[in-house]
């Protein structure tokens, strides 16, 4: 594969490219490890994953637009640059203390001139082995001590913590209110995505205006400063952590 597909630069020479805070050291807690995603070590894995077609197939676990399985490795590594490439965003693979196991992917993603202030997690995707277990508890808690927690206590110091998802998507809405996100309400016209035929999320809808672009509502649901802080949200979710030790 081509050179900037980075399918074999070393960990210490990989740009991850972000402008959100890239940890210092992994993240991680007696079960779970966190750390930034790198395709020379991670890659491989994910692309079988992505080239798997599960009994019970997810459109939101395969990569948009498609929502399908991948047919060729070299599609994972694509999907994987065009990420590293947006400065505004920043790839994590998750680890599984236990068996160590990669066991899939999270990310966080801002607006750039927020880049201070508050991010949003996105790109979950639990390998199908890992769903229902401790993994999705301990990395969101992970994330959100990155993201939330004080300076003076190795996180970022931000402010607000989003989760967004698909109104098609009901266990995503379920997965945030677990972990004691707050419920804001809908947010019309989130998304814009370029003409493609064959998309297999039913709840897009066409523009008015002709040009045959996708556009999506989406629900948003956040974590703030003061719940992680102040009114007991990061004790909630590290008691719902806790079951699993």
């Amino acid at each position: 594969m081509p050179a900037y597909l980075n399918t074999t630069t070393p960990p210490e020479e990989y740009e991850l490219n972000s402008i959100i805070p890239i940890p210092k050291k992994p993240l991680e807690t007696n079960l779970v490890r966190v750390e930034p995603l790198i395709p020379s070590i991670h890659g491989e894995q994910l692309a079988e994953e992505f080239m798997k077609f599960h009994d019970e197939p997810d459109v939101f676990f395969y990569p948009f637009p498609y929502g399908k399985p991948y047919t060729t490795k070299r599609e994972t590594y694509v999907y994987l640059e065009k990420q590293r490439r947006r400065p505004n965003f920043l790839h994590f693979a998750i680890i599984d203390k236990k068996s160590g196991e990669f066991a899939g992917t999270y990310a966080l993603g801002c607006s750039p001139d927020q880049a201070t202030l508050d991010v949003r997690t996105m790109a979950l995707k639990l390998f199908p082995k890992f769903r229902g277990t401790y993994i999705l508890y301990h990395s969101t808690y992970l994330l959100l001590c990155h993201v939330l927690n004080p300076v003076s206590e190795g996180g970022c110091g931000f402010v607000r913590c989003a989760w967004r998802n698909s109104a098609a998507n009901p266990k995503s809405a379920r997965v945030a209110e677990k972990m004691g996100y707050t419920l804001e309400g809908p947010m019309r016209c989130y998304e814009v995505s370029d003409p493609y035929e064959g998309y297999p999320y039913e709840h897009f809808q066409t523009a008015a205006d002709g040009t045959g672009r996708l556009i999506e509502d989406a629900i948003i649901y956040s974590m703030t400063h003061f719940d992680w802080l102040r009114d007991g949200k990061k004790q909630h979710l590290e008691a719902v952590c806790a079951k699993w030790t």
